[in-house]
């Protein structure tokens, strides 16, 4: 074992659990839930737009960097708290890899803290956070506008997702390309 991943799993282990116990304990932090709670409630509205061509709004990635971010401060507090540089904890995860995979035993519990840790990472995991505030806060049936794109006429079906369900809708009679038509879809659960 080299000196400082030791030196770094004493460390994390004084509390007597797993060296991952107090990250995780510090993600579920009431705080730190709170201020992701209220980070996702403030830009919920951003993520009812109608997507026809499957492509997402820009502001979507945007709000997910800042997503991350959140986490990867949490982190970065976290490891200052112990006083680790965030780089050693980087190398102390591959030295518990290494041997995870030497040794076919995770008994740090690597793989579930990496899968938990960079959740945040993801965009689609973020998209369904956000959809699901969206679902919360609106109920089950929602108005929805939709434009109607180039080249289709009314009566047409039109392949739409909002809050990542699609939805098959027929364009109104009367409605041509680049008008906007309302209608109302029923949210998944």
């Amino acid at each position: 074992m080299a000196d400082k991943e030791e030196e770094l799993l004493t460390k994390l282990t004084a509390h007597g659990g797993s060296s991952f116990e107090p990250i995780l304990q510090a993600f579920q932090d009431g705080e730190f839930m709170v201020r992701v709670r209220e980070f996702v409630s403030q830009h919920s509205h951003f993520f009812t737009a109608t997507c026809t061509d499957g492509s997402h709004p820009l502001v979507w990635t945007q709000y997910h960097f800042h997503y991350k971010e959140l986490f990867e401060r949490q982190l970065a507090d976290v490891l200052q708290g112990f006083d680790v540089l965030e780089d050693d904890f980087a190398n102390f995860c591959d030295w518990l890899k290494v041997n995870a995979e030497i040794f076919e035993d995770d008994t740090e519990g690597l793989y579930p803290f990496l899968s938990s840790i960079t959740a945040s990472l993801d965009y689609e995991t973020f998209l369904g956070v956000m959809f699901e505030e969206v679902r919360r806060s609106n109920g089950g049936v929602q108005q929805i506008d939709v434009v109607v794109p180039d080249g289709m006429t009314a009566g047409e079906v039109l392949l739409v997702e909002y809050l990542g369900a699609h939805y098959e809708l027929i364009i109104p009679e009367g409605c041509e390309a680049g008008m906007v038509f309302q209608t109302s879809v029923t949210l998944p659960n």
